[in-house]
């Protein structure tokens, strides 16, 4: 399940956050939320009540289509170098999560299949991946709404391509099952 909604966040990109695409592959007991590859984005999500929220907040992703990928340690490294160096934040309805830097978690190696014009430029086909990154997990949040702010600063002096800042707001409405069309 991990795999098949990572693939969901990657093929998302900036200004791309709509509520549409929010409900997108959204079943089980979790509701995944994309991050935000750069710039300022809000987006309106409604989600079913009894929900627990995951988000990315800083994640790194390789896999063996990139050419200086040569051993199962080389991808670990690759993933893990675009988080150095970064800055993360995130608070929920105004409240800071503290100790976010205890998030970051590794997947494991899984199988990413890509398609022909991928937005990463990205041979197509699949390959042996590993992602490592900082998550979010939330339990259920109460019926109404709710302000999830993330906020993520990459500045490394040593590998500068991995530079960015995004800065996003997902404004939740829980909802009650029965005062859902879904």
């Amino acid at each position: 399940m991990f795999t098949r909604q990572f693939d969901h966040f990657a093929i998302r990109g900036s200004s791309d956050l709509t509520p549409e695409k929010c409900a997108i592959n959204q079943e089980g007991p979790v509701w995944f939320l994309a991050d935000h590859l750069g710039g300022q984005e809000e987006c309106t999500c409604t989600i079913l009540a009894g929900k627990a929220i995951f988000v990315p907040l800083l994640v790194g992703e390789c896999n063996y289509s990139s050419p200086d990928v040569k051993s199962d340690e080389d991808l670990r490294h690759c993933a893990m170098a675009g988080n150095e160096y970064g800055v993360i934040e995130a608070n929920v309805d105004g409240v800071k999560i503290k100790n976010l830097e205890q998030y970051r978690t590794p997947s494991g190696f899984f199988n990413l299949t890509t398609a022909d014009g991928n937005i990463y430029g990205q041979p197509a086909g699949t390959y042996r991946a590993f992602a490592d990154g900082f998550f979010v997990f939330l339990e259920p949040l109460p019926p109404g709404k709710h302000d999830v702010h993330l906020k993520v600063s990459v500045l490394n002096p040593i590998e500068q391509q991995y530079n960015y800042n995004a800065d996003w707001t997902y404004h939740l409405i829980i909802a009650n099952p029965t005062n859902s069309t879904k």
